[in-house]
């Protein structure tokens, strides 16, 4: 049998040093840029029952999702994002509380991906769930809390992709599509791949004319001029209707200041299934897929047994830092701020200047062999920022004085 005992699971990762603490900082200031919008944070089960998530009701597909199954046998999954977890807690637990609900989260998902250019199963998300507000501000709420995330990150350089999940859904019904035939046409369409989409038409027999029009859909990609030539393949009420909400959330974010950070896609169709209306995710040039998705889910909660409005984002975590990475940011291992070293018989003494130290704010990692030559070179290494060395005769430093407080 192979040995795997330093190895981990294809899809899961490790976390060094130095990328857990720029991960930890990065979640602080996520979570305190939530909570000034108001939203509260929820921490949901890593568990969920598999029933809630299948894809005959909310879109996951089985070969998408981990399974377990409990002592009694039902079928458990690991929780493929935090949206339908959010949305169970709300119809649940939260039932009796006043709506509009705004609630936050940063916890970690895992699923399998359909994504060629990520081999990542598990991921944190930071995101938010504004539920019972079905206005077209609640929508540009949401959006523009996006935005300020990427900025608060030190993301440059990014767009926010706008979508219409109505828009499709209106088209299809215009077609005359089955749900089947509709699923496949989403596929093909948010691979933008045109030839499968000919090929697949041709084979429903739909008419040349609505193929025509239907083959637009990949290309309304760019500024807000693509919405007049979207409204010229259709007069869809679904699809018309569609259109005008996207077009007042753009009228809103342009308020907020943001509309520089905005593009179309029309072609844009999210995975899940339970997206009803505006879609979006975050793009970068630095990064070969989105970082961040969301969207309206107004038919969702409902499932749960309370029918309420509902919009939302999620971010990764690690696709935002590898972004950051790429743009120049350094994830540098964190070094304590001294190094104590102390000869036979001063051990009292370096465990009180340590203690002394740290009540100051002062980090320090005891070094219980090393001699002064030695710390004297961990000090040149990079490995601390000084270091001290207790004995009979006195104390030894090496390097800044930053165990003397406040040189961090």
């Amino acid at each position: 049998m192979e040995n795997r005992k330093l190895q981990i699971p294809t899809g899961m990762q490790d976390t060094l040093p130095g990328e857990c603490r720029a991960k930890r900082k990065l979640e602080d200031s996520l979570r305190g840029l939530f909570m000034l919008h108001g939203y509260q944070e929820i921490e949901t089960p890593v568990l969920e029952y598999y029933n809630a998530l299948d894809d005959a009701t909310y879109g996951y597909r089985p070969e998408s999702v981990w399974k377990t199954f409990d002592r009694t046998g039902q079928v458990l999954a690991l929780r493929p994002d935090s949206t339908i977890p959010a949305v169970r807690l709300a119809a649940g637990r939260l039932r009796s509380e006043p709506l509009p609900l705004r609630l936050c989260y940063l916890q970690n998902m895992t699923k399998y991906t359909s994504d060629p250019l990520s081999m990542l199963c598990e991921q944190t998300q930071a995101g938010v769930e504004l539920m019972g507000e079905s206005s077209v501000q609640a929508d540009a709420e949401v959006i523009a809390l996006a935005i300020e995330t990427l900025k608060a990150a030190g993301l440059r350089d990014f767009q926010i992709e706008l979508g219409q999940a109505g828009f499709f859904q209106g088209f299809m019904q215009e077609a005359g599509l089955s749900d089947a035939d509709c699923e496949t046409m989403r596929v093909l369409v948010e691979q933008k791949n045109t030839l499968g989409m000919q090929l697949y038409l041709q084979k429903l027999d739909v008419s040349a004319d609505v193929t025509r029009r239907l083959m637009r859909l990949p290309r309304l990609y760019g500024d807000a001029s693509v919405l007049d030539e979207a409204a010229s393949l259709t007069n869809h009420a679904l699809c018309r209707q569609s259109l005008h909400s996207l077009r007042q959330v753009i009228d809103i974010l342009r308020a907020y200041g943001f509309g520089d950070y905005l593009t179309i896609d029309l072609g844009m169709v999210h995975e899940q299934g339970y997206y009803s209306g505006l879609i979006f995710q975050g793009q970068t040039r630095d990064l070969g897929q989105p970082l961040l998705s969301g969207g309206r889910y107004d038919g969702l909660p409902e499932r749960f047994g309370r029918a309420m409005p509902a919009v939302g984002f999620a971010l990764s975590l690690k696709l935002l830092m590898i972004a950051l990475e790429r743009q120049g940011t350094s994830f540098q291992p964190p070094v304590p701020d001294c190094m104590v070293g102390f000869e036979q018989g001063c051990l009292k003494q370096a465990v009180e200047f340590a203690r002394e130290a740290r009540e100051k704010g002062i980090s320090v990692s005891m070094q219980y062999d090393a001699a002064p030559g030695e710390l004297r070179d961990r000090v040149a290494r990079g490995l601390c920022r000084q270091a001290v060395y207790l004995s009979s005769e006195g104390m030894q430093r090496f390097g800044d004085k930053a165990a003397e407080g406040g040189d961090r």
